[in-house]
């Protein structure tokens, strides 16, 4: 009988506090509902109550406590009626106590909608659930101790899966998402009931699987929320993960934030009691209120004000919390945008703005649809305080986000441009995530680009149009051009960067080209110089920043990166061939081509060029192979017919040949050896030099001052032999020279037509400008015959006009 009385009671306060609770839900969706939707709100309550009205067991909470809390939150998110009526009725679809046809039935059909995408998400949710077992205390302890036993990798098997449902989770939210918006908002609400309930004191749970969703709310939901707008959910959902993941650091600063509010609060009045007074002197009609930022936040400062995170362990070592930068933060809420900027002139006359700490996001709107004015300013006792100043629309934006507009009053044409801007994301979301599916990404990389291109830091940059783009801080060009259209991604070839200068007349536009890997800056005008020759290479993937850039550029080499690495190994390969003084690549006749293949071991020589391009083989290696295979042939003909093999035979340019041919020199007191001379050193006759056998390759002889000669010595001493000029019987030999002049036009004509004049070759030269651009070096290799010939060459260039010094190059 006690028992019967005792459960009557209990029932007594259960349908009392339900009935609070509708009355505070109902209450909550007059403040904005139209009747239409209060009526719709209306009868999805009394369908929940029909349906869920004393079910228990079945969830850990009742159900219709359950979805009373979650339709709650959708009010407080200023939601429509649609979204609302969801959040009722979906827990009782989910327990199988409600047909998801009488739901079409009786609420309509984009109700119905919005559940049926929820429960396809709730499907991998329970299939993550399902991945890892509950476990007890015991059993945890236990599998630690096994740590390194073969459970150990069935463990990890185990994660992995986990992590592949929870990416799965992820990619099918932002698909439902981008097809209703409600149902992430009606996801989100999930997620903020169900980690208010985690927090709770004594509440019981798997602690593992407390901790991977409070990281995935701190990973994907809390960003995803402010994505969205809706700054005061985004707040609670990084208080709440904090809170779980780590509790005694969130002890640590909720204590210090009770401690210092006490400090704190007779401060924010009095600064709000100026501000109230000063914007009723100016004629403006303005609400005034002070707040510290929440405890994650101030958490986040606090860890940047410290050079060593370590120091967050002793309050005493950090700086005066008073002084870490905008942690006190005011509102001025005004009627017009207008009076937003009378308000900022006035705050500014009041006190000093601290540089560079004025934003104007009503100019420049953040892509969530955030609009406002910020300044931070010393205020009363040189406090740093950060000031916003918005009218009551841009609030209501700032605290719900567009999102209570979509599919409601804010439609189609009469969309504001916050709304169609938000849309437009969505729209850009979906073809991305189709572009990475078409990619082949796994949905884990899916999750990864997402916390990478959409939660991080955004910057704004602008087409030559006025267009305006979105892209994570950090990226580049490439990203930009990926960004405008895929095919202006895969053509770019170039960036210029267009800034407003002064000139005679007034302002004036300056354009300045800029690399591929340049790193873009906020508010830039960005011109993408396109070139029909101009492609995709793997260089692109270290250029580019954005996933969805990557994934593009994946996705064009997949299709065209043979044909690309054999253009790019063919050119590589002629360029190596010509240093040599080869012909180049129209040398390699097919004997040559049959015999690098077996070399390599490719089956055919395009397979070779793939390698190259690929850089899986050096191009040079290749080159030096293959002129050492004909200089051997050569030698090899030579001996069988017993004379000299003429070197027209080898594919060596008649203008240009190179120490690498075989000279005859005194090799240890013995002449008439296969030997050549070193391209690294380039010695000539009167240089002291030294013989290095090469295997197979003859003796190679070096100077004595030679770099490579030095490793020699430390590894290879054995191999070094004494050489000496004796019977040398060359033509020509490779002479490096440096020249240092000034710059001025005419100076390489000038050299060109001395080192003409005394009949000597100039094989190849280059240059380089000096930093400040008075100072050209250049680099010659010229063929001369002997030592005085170069001396004499030497004397000659350095009374040409501005030479300023002349050597041979002996690096």
């Amino acid at each position: 009988m006690i028992d019967r009385v005792e459960e009557q009671q209990t029932d007594t306060r259960a349908t009392h506090d339900f009935q609070t609770e509708i009355a505070h839900l109902l209450a909550l969706s007059h403040q904005y509902m139209r009747p239409p939707e209060l009526e719709r709100v209306t009868q999805a309550l009394l369908l929940a109550r029909e349906t869920c009205q004393g079910v228990i067991g079945i969830r850990l909470i009742p159900p219709l406590e359950h979805a009373l809390a979650v339709a709650t939150i959708l009010a407080q998110m200023h939601i429509d009626g649609v979204g609302v009526a969801a959040g009722l009725l979906f827990e009782a679809v989910d327990a199988d106590l409600l047909a998801l046809e009488r739901v079409e039935q009786v609420i309509g059909p984009s109700t119905a909608r919005v559940i049926g995408s929820m429960l396809r998400l709730n499907i991998l949710e329970r299939k993550k659930q399902q991945v890892v077992p509950k476990r007890s205390s015991e059993e945890r302890e236990r599998e630690e101790a096994a740590a390194n036993s073969p459970a150990e990798n069935k463990k990890r098997k185990i994660r992995e899966a986990l992590r592949n449902q929870q990416a799965e989770t992820v990619r099918k939210m932002f698909i439902a998402m981008a097809e209703d918006p409600r149902v992430v908002l009606l996801k989100l609400a999930y997620r903020m009931h169900a980690m208010r309930i985690m927090v709770i004191p004594f509440h019981q749970g798997d602690h593992q699987e407390m901790l991977s969703m409070a990281q995935e709310t701190r990973e994907i939901y809390a960003p995803l929320a402010g994505r969205l707008g809706m700054s005061r959910m985004e707040s609670e959902l990084e208080d709440l993960a904090f809170q779980v993941l780590e509790p005694e650091k969130y002890r640590w600063v909720r204590n210090i934030v009770e401690v210092e509010s006490k400090q704190w609060r007779s401060y924010v009045d009095l600064v709000c009691a100026m501000l109230r007074d000063e914007m009723a002197a100016i004629g403006l009609k303005a609400e005034v209120s002070g707040r510290v930022k929440h405890l994650y936040s101030f958490y986040k400062k606090l860890v940047r004000s410290v050079s060593d995170p370590e120091q967050l362990k002793d309050i005493d070592s950090i700086v005066e919390i008073g002084q870490i930068h905008d942690l006190i933060a005011f509102r001025i809420l005004v009627d017009t945008t207008q009076d937003c900027y009378i308000a900022l002139g006035h705050v500014h006359s009041l006190w000093k703005p601290k540089e560079g700490r004025i934003k104007d996001f009503i100019a420049n709107p953040k892509p969530n649809g955030y609009s406002a004015l910020h300044t931070t300013v010393f205020c009363l006792n040189d406090q740093l305080v950060e000031v916003q100043i918005r009218t009551h629309e841009m609030h209501e934006t700032a605290e719900y986000g567009v999102a209570m507009h979509w599919h409601y009053k804010d439609v189609g044409d009469n969309a504001s441009a916050s709304a169609r801007e938000l849309l437009s994301w969505l729209r850009q979301l979906t073809e991305w995530q189709r572009d990475l599916r078409a990619s082949s990404d796994s949905d884990t990389e899916f999750v990864e680009a997402v916390k990478g291109d959409i939660f991080q830091e955004q910057i704004f940059v602008f087409t030559p149009k006025g267009e305006v783009k979105d892209l994570p801080v950090g990226s580049t060009p490439l990203d930009f051009a990926y960004r405008v259209h895929t095919k202006v991604g895969d053509s770019c070839a170039g960036a210029r960067i267009i800034t407003e200068g002064s000139g005679g007349d007034g302002e004036r536009l300056v354009t300045r080209m800029v690399p591929l890997d340049y790193e873009l800056k906020n508010g830039e005008i960005v011109d993408i110089v396109t070139s029909r020759s101009a492609h995709p290479t793997r260089d692109w993937l270290a250029f580019a920043r954005t996933a969805a850039a990557k994934s593009k550029i994946r996705r064009y080499l997949k299709t065209h990166e043979r044909d690309i690495n054999m253009q790019i190994g063919q050119e590589r390969f002629d360029r190596e061939l010509k240093i040599l003084g080869i012909r180049g690549f129209e040398a390699v006749n097919e004997e040559a081509t049959h015999w690098l293949c077996q070399e390599y071991r490719a089956n055919t020589f395009n397979d070779l060029l793939v390698s190259i391009g690929a850089d899986d083989i050096r191009p040079h290696a290749v080159a030096v192979k293959l002129l050492e295979h004909w200089q051997q042939r050569e030698a090899k003909e030579a001996k069988e017919s017993k004379e000299e093999a003429p070197l027209a035979t080898l594919p060596i340019t008649t203008h240009a040949s190179k120490p690498t041919t075989s000279a005859q020199l005194q090799v240890a007191g013995v002449s008439g050896l296969l030997t050549k001379l070193a391209n690294c050193c380039c010695p000539l006759p009167g240089d002291q030099i030294v013989g290095f056998i090469s295997r197979g390759k003859g003796v190679v002889v070096h100077r004595v001052d030679c770099r490579n000669i030095h490793r020699y010595r430390d590894r290879d001493r054995e191999r070094l032999i004494p050489v000496s000029w004796v019977g040398m019987n060359q033509p020509h030999y490779m002479a490096p020279i440096v020249v240092t002049a000034g710059d001025r036009p005419g100076l390489i004509r000038d050299i060109a037509t001395v080192v003409s004049d005394v009949g000597v070759n100039m094989v190849s030269v280059s240059t380089r400008i000096s930093s400040h651009r008075e100072t050209v070096i250049i680099n010659a290799t010229l063929e001369v015959n002997t030592l005085e010939q170069m001396h004499h060459l030497i004397a000659r260039l350095e009374r040409i006009k501005s030479v300023q010094h002349v050597e041979r190059d002996l690096a």
